[in-house]
């Protein structure tokens, strides 16, 4: 193989061979308001499986199959913008969140009926995610 033929494999190589795998940066903590709308994101989730489920107990939340998953998705996206987590690290968040609202029955009780809460995700609820009027 000639000179210039070598010097152009060579980095094509490269190319070819396969990354090793550098350890993810420890994530950034999040700020309050953050950590608040994760707090309501996982809520949702518990509420929407609830609803799905017809339980009587979240009869009084507004639907949040559709606007509740979409709420998820802006927060986790801002999540891994600001605190620099991947895909299974806010899997993590997520899932660490709804197990402490589900750590035991009355604290799901808890969270769906605690009027602070409730009128706090709520309310961010419509600020990110307003409903459609009409439907």
């Amino acid at each position: 193989m000639t000179g210039p033929m070598k010097a152009l494999l060579f980095p094509l190589a490269l190319l070819a061979t396969p990354l090793v795998a550098q350890p993810s940066p420890s994530p950034r903590p999040l700020d309050p308001g953050l950590q608040t709308a994760v707090r309501c994101a996982a809520l949702f989730s518990v509420v929407a499986g609830q609803q799905a489920r017809q339980a009587s107990d979240v009869a009084d939340w507004p639907p949040l199959a559709e606007r509740g998953r979409e709420f998820f998705v802006r927060i986790a996206a801002e999540v891994m913008d600001r605190a620099g987590l991947d895909r299974s690290g806010i899997q993590a968040l997520m899932q660490a969140e709804a197990n402490e609202l589900q750590r035991t029955d009355t604290a799901v009780t808890f969270a769906i009926r605690a009027g602070g809460i409730k009128t706090q995700c709520l309310a961010l609820l419509d600020a990110t995610v307003p409903p459609v009027i009409g439907r």
